[in-house]
């Protein structure tokens, strides 16, 4: 009956199927963009960081809205789940967001809870089916996002019970092979493929887990996902370059098994998120924060402490000509803690909240490395990312309110800040720049040592130079950037060492700096602390200066829109003939007051730009020259070129145009004033000379009349004279009067 139905999910073809429910009065587009990230159908609760809304009971709410439709048809409302499964599934091929598809999956498994009573007989027993399939994906997407947050322990058990789960749907579609052959079979393959695939990763990591503790062989691992790879049961493509793929890493991390291991035995992280106020000047941040920071609220917790210095060492006390330092403001806050699937505490760090005076402010949090194995190390570094998965983020001091991931709470603690600025500087339109991606880590790495294999930890060598380190099992994650997709277990193994996405840099005494696009590391093993803080700081400056760029580039997209704001009502002027010279003041004054604007940006921008290359920001000379080396691999001058390249481009191109355009529409419209008031001037004088030429006749006739007319005839010449007056007159008029209509 729904064979070519089957057929054609067989071929990873969907849209038969969404035929198929229309044609039985299903609305599929809302089923469709339920686990989307990105559905405009669904609200957010922080836009700017995709902090989305719960969406089980419209999940829920979508399905009962469905069902007595699909219940009608026999096989109806296994098809109608399948295809939420399927929508699921296809959202998982691309997207990191997890939650509205488990939101998804959940809320059609609580709708056939309490309303399921409307299927019957054996569509009964294949809705159960499929829902057991949909458990099993729920806990597929539960075990990457256990993945990518480094838990082995999570990961192994949510591919057990996927496994599980994918069983139990084999066995329930099983018993109804006889009623929905086509359906049963399809749910069956799709089962014994979950099963097999689930199975065989679980055992992996596992070997994983065992092989990171004790040094055990990979060997049987690798050879079951051989066999999983080349098992009949798994025959989408998908699944089996996923196991080349875990295969490979296993491989990878075998043939290392004896060879020296890299352990950090101190070191430090600070993860970073720089971002931008808009509207408000740093001073003006500065003096708002030093005003009234102590009583904000942010991410729902208040400061423990507000200080009116960065606590820099004196490094920073340069010798610029006009007095100005690398400065601002700290707002310390409770300290955070990041919980794993199971409750258990997988880290605790600082945090900050740094405001300068040079605009590159950015939310700060730090964390020690102690004793810490590759392996953790990844886990820590990933982190920051706004791809890695869902733990459960929150302050120490206010467990109640959860965030998903450290970056989202990052840019919460921004957004806040924005707004506290907003209420207290009411002069100002105050915003704020911030974005989850927008992060850096800043990693120092002050005692290292390695030991044969992975789990070794009473042979130990110390390592005593960086290049000693970078020779090291591990020491690939100090030379790449945190990624932004995981695709296997342990993928960090067949990274390179050398590559061509990082950057190095060698110190006075061999410490080695190394830039990747998202990384700092500073690896200087067997240096005093202090001097160690002085790098550091220098190294977290340079990667602040994000935020800073991207405020930058908002404010003069701002300049942009109101000067295309303005060419719009220059353009309208100019085809409308009847614009007065009033008007095209007015715009020219609007032009004039955005010329001053963005010359007072620029000069703001160039200055700053100028401060940050100057030697005289720094105390120290060789500081200094470091500082300049960072600041090249970080593309530093490319974005200054970039961003100079868009000042001129609104400036001469969008706003000089703009001007000339207004100038000459003015000429013009001066020009028609001109001819106006010249054509005026003479129609009057023209009537006045005529006025003036008819008095005088009138005056000749009058002594005419005096003269030689005092006689009995006078009244007979006085009305002659009249006559001639008023036709003189009159063929003035016809003379004058085309003219003056010519020439209003």
């Amino acid at each position: 009956m729904h064979r070519d139905l089957v057929g054609a999910l067989d071929e990873g073809e969907l849209q038969p199927l969404r035929d198929w429910l229309t044609s039985i009065q299903v609305e599929t587009g809302t089923l469709h963009e339920l686990p989307q990230w990105d559905s405009s159908r669904f609200p957010e609760l922080l836009p700017s960081s995709r902090r989305l809304a719960d969406r089980t009971e419209s999940a829920k709410a979508e399905i009962l809205a469905q069902l007595p439709k699909a219940a009608a048809e026999p096989g109806g409302v296994p098809l109608l789940l399948l295809f939420v499964f399927l929508s699921v599934e296809a959202e998982w091929e691309i997207s990191y967001h997890y939650q509205p598809m488990w939101d998804t999956l959940r809320g059609a498994g609580d709708c056939l809870r309490d309303h399921g009573a409307v299927v019957r007989g054996e569509d009964a027993v294949l809705t159960r089916a499929v829902l057991a399939l949909m458990g099993s994906l729920s806990e597929q997407i539960s075990a990457e996002n256990a993945m990518t947050t480094g838990q082995l322990t999570a990961h192994e058990a949510a591919l057990g019970t996927a496994a599980a789960k994918a069983r139990e749907a084999a066995a329930l579609a099983r018993r109804v092979a006889g009623t929905h052959p086509d359906l049963s079979a399809y749910v069956v393959r799709r089962a014994e493929e979950c099963e097999v695939y689930n199975t065989a990763v679980g055992a992996a990591v596992r070997a994983v887990r065992d092989f990171l503790t004790t040094g055990a062989s990979l060997d049987e691992a690798i050879a079951d996902l051989e066999r999983a790879e080349a098992c009949d049961e798994i025959t989408d493509d998908v699944y089996v370059s996923e196991l080349r793929a875990h295969r490979f890493s296993l491989m990878a991390l075998n043939g290392v098994r004896h060879d020296p291991w890299l352990r950090i035995d101190q070191g430090k992280i600070v993860y970073l998120y720089p971002f931008a106020t808009r509207g408000v000047p740093p001073q003006a941040v500065l003096d708002s924060v030093a005003e009234g920071a102590e009583g904000w609220s942010l991410g729902e917790v208040t400061p423990l402490s507000v200080d009116g210095s960065l606590k820099l060492d004196d490094v920073w006390d340069g010798s610029d000509a006009f007095k100005r330092h690398y400065e601002g403001s700290l707002l310390t806050l409770p300290d955070v803690v990041t919980f794993g699937a199971d409750g258990s505490e997988l880290a605790r760090l600082g945090a900050q909240i740094r405001f300068s005076k040079l605009g590159n402010h950015h939310v700060r949090f730090t964390t020690d490395i102690t004793d810490v194995m590759p392996a953790e190390l990844y886990a820590m570094m990933l982190r920051a990312a706004p791809e890695h998965g869902n733990v459960r983020v929150a302050f120490k001091d206010a467990p109640g309110k959860v965030w998903p991931r450290l970056a989202d709470l990052a840019v919460q603690l921004a957004e806040d800040a924005g707004r506290r600025l907003a209420e207290h500087a009411a002069t100002f339109e105050a915003g704020v720049v911030a974005r989850q991606g927008m992060f850096q880590l800043v990693v120092t790495v002050d005692a290292a040592s390695t030991a044969p294999g992975p789990a070794s930890s009473l042979v130990r060598r110390e390592v005593r130079s960086a290049g000693d380190l970078l020779e090291a099992v591990g020491a690939q994650l100090l030379t790449n950037p945190v990624t932004f997709l995981i695709g296997a277990l342990a993928e960090w193994i067949r990274y390179e060492t050398e590559n061509e996405l990082s950057s190095t840099a060698t110190g006075l005494i061999g410490e080695r700096t190394v830039r990747t696009s998202n990384t700092t590391v500073i690896l200087a093993p067997g240096v005093a602390a202090f001097t160690q803080g002085t790098r550091a700081s220098v190294a977290e400056f340079a990667a602040s200066l994000d935020g800073l760029f991207a405020g930058w580039s908002l404010e003069l997209a701002d300049h942009y829109a109101r000067v295309d704001g303005i060419q719009a009502q220059v353009d309208a002027a100019e085809s409308d003939p009847g614009v007065g010279a009033q008007a095209l003041g007015t715009l020219a004054r609007m032009l004039d007051a955005e010329k001053l604007r963005l010359n007072d940006y620029a000069t703001g921008v160039r200055s700053t730009v100028a401060l940050i290359r100057s030697p005289s920001l720094m105390a120290s000379p060789v500081v200094a020259d470091s500082l300049r080396l960072l600041l090249e691999r970080c593309g530093f001058e490319e974005r200054v070129a970039e961003l100079n390249a868009m000042i001129e481009e609104v400036t001469q191109e969008q706003l000089g145009v703009t001007i000339e355009k207004l100038a000459h529409q003015r000429e013009e419209q001066e020009a028609r004033e001109e001819e106006r008031r010249e054509s005026r001037q003479r129609a009057k004088l023209e009537v006045f000379l005529a006025v003036i030429a008819a008095a005088g006749v009138s005056g000749v006739v009058q002594v005419l009349q005096a003269g030689f007319f005092e006689s009995d005839n006078a009244a007979k010449w006085a009305v002659v004279g009249v006559v001639g007056i008023v036709s003189l007159a009159f063929l003035l008029g016809l003379v004058l009067w085309p003219r003056s209509r010519r020439n209003p």
